[in-house]
């Protein structure tokens, strides 16, 4: 089974009622609306943000970490957890001082083989770019999300499924 990264736009109003009910959170999801998956890049982007396989300073965790979870309610792997908008333009403000060409340089398979970071794929030869160039186009689809997200001054719902 794979696990998949999504990112759903929402706003502010929408974030608190999921806070205040969680068993609402099947339903919001349902509606596939405003949202982008980051396919099994996710942790690799996380990793060249945060150098970290978990952790990481805000907001460049905000993939796997930051934000407040929505109750306990199991979405596919855990509960999702929501960012506000301010956090999500905390996060644009951020991934846009971050270039392609940064994440090249962050990039190194053997660093992200030892933390076994998800889905395990980057030993495979780095002159063929099947990693990186991977990640790169993600994280591109990344920051143009988060950045729309932002500008629309909407937060969003993050989640493993």
């Amino acid at each position: 089974m794979s696990m998949i990264c999504y990112l759903r736009a929402a706003n502010d109003s929408e974030i608190a009622r999921l806070l205040q009910e969680p068993d609402l959170i099947h339903d919001f999801l349902e509606e596939k609306l405003d949202e982008i998956d980051l396919e099994k890049a996710w942790h690799g982007i996380h990793f060249l943000l945060t150098r970290s396989q978990w952790e990481g300073e805000e907001p460049l965790c905000y993939l796997v970490s930051g934000g407040k979870t929505i109750g306990d309610v199991d979405v596919g792997y855990g509960p999702a957890r929501a960012l506000t908008s301010k956090l999500v333009a905390s996060f644009n403000v951020a991934l846009s001082g971050i270039s392609s060409d940064d994440l090249r340089q962050r990039y190194n398979p053997k660093a992200l083989a030892k933390a076994e970071i998800y889905p395990e794929i980057w030993d495979s030869d780095p002159a063929e770019e099947e990693g990186i160039g991977y990640l790169v186009e993600m994280f591109e689809d990344l920051k143009a999300f988060v950045a729309k997200t932002s500008e629309q001054k909407k937060g969003m719902v993050i989640y493993l499924a």
